[in-house]
């Protein structure tokens, strides 16, 4: 009989944990500074495994009891790799505004044909945007935004509790509004270079129009780079600042209780 109790014990504690590292590893895979490639795999998964050990006894008490079948087991491990999922990705659309950020600069600073790799989106992208990419993540480490991070992961069982349904409404709606205000933070972002790039642009155009038999293009060229690169020297500071407080706000949101 103490085997027995012994067994179910054992068989328990195994499927808690395996229900929590399951949302917790799938959420550290696209999580921001985490989950970056730079990052070792086993790195990744040694954090994962240790979180999960320790937050199984602070969320065992919203924890489901084990699934008699296969089909129920399966669809709840299914249902928390999509928690973990949007979890993961909500962080990763806070950095897009990087990205609209950069675009738009290289846009303006005749910058828009070179392109390297971005680690805030894991793909290919402008110079500007690489550049605000890699400051963005050195200041999620800088100022420990990262636990901030795993804290909203291990809280959100607060919110969505294991073996409930996912609301995929709310999703839906939560990553439309991240999506708009990623675009409204990242356009603002560079307002000084669109106001610029305009004055720069009607000039050369004044300039075509008085002038035909000047080449406004190559003239222009290399001095639309330096009004860019100078810019960017002295708005840097104050754009990565910008959208820091932007990126602290919203995760403290997502860790506000309901």
């Amino acid at each position: 009989m103490p085997e027995v109790l012994l067994d179910q014990i054992i068989a328990g504690t195994l499927f808690q944990w395996l229900l929590v590292f399951v949302r917790i590893g799938v959420a550290f895979i696209n999580l921001p500074s985490i989950g970056e490639f730079f990052v070792p795999t086993q790195v990744r998964l040694a954090l994962a495994l240790i979180i999960s050990a320790i937050t199984v006894p602070v969320v065992a008490d919203v924890l489901p009891s084990q699934p008699d079948n296969v089909p129920a087991l399966a669809l709840l491990i299914l249902s928390e790799a999509l928690y973990g999922a949007f979890l993961g990705n909500f962080a990763r659309l806070l950095m897009s505004a990087l990205e609209v950020a950069g675009m738009v600069i290289a846009m303006q600073s005749a910058l828009g044909n070179a392109s390297i790799f971005n680690p805030a989106l894991s793909a290919q992208s402008s110079l500007p945007g690489a550049l605000l990419g890699w400051m963005g993540l050195m200041m999620i480490f800088v100022t420990n935004l990262h636990h901030m991070l795993i804290l909203s992961v291990v809280e959100s069982y607060a919110v969505f509790r294991p073996g409930s349904a996912p609301p995929w409404g709310d999703f839906a709606e939560f990553v439309t509004l991240l999506v708009a205000s990623g675009f409204r933070v990242g356009v603002q972002m560079a307002a000084p270079f669109i106001a610029v790039g305009l004055m720069v642009n009607l000039a050369m155009g004044l300039i075509a129009r008085l002038a035909p038999q000047i080449q406004v293009f190559f003239v222009f060229m290399s001095l639309q780079v330096a009004v860019g690169l100078f810019l960017l020297s002295l708005t840097l500071g104050s754009m990565v600042l910008f959208w820091l407080r932007y990126f602290e706000g919203t995760v403290v949101q997502m860790l506000r209780p309901v």
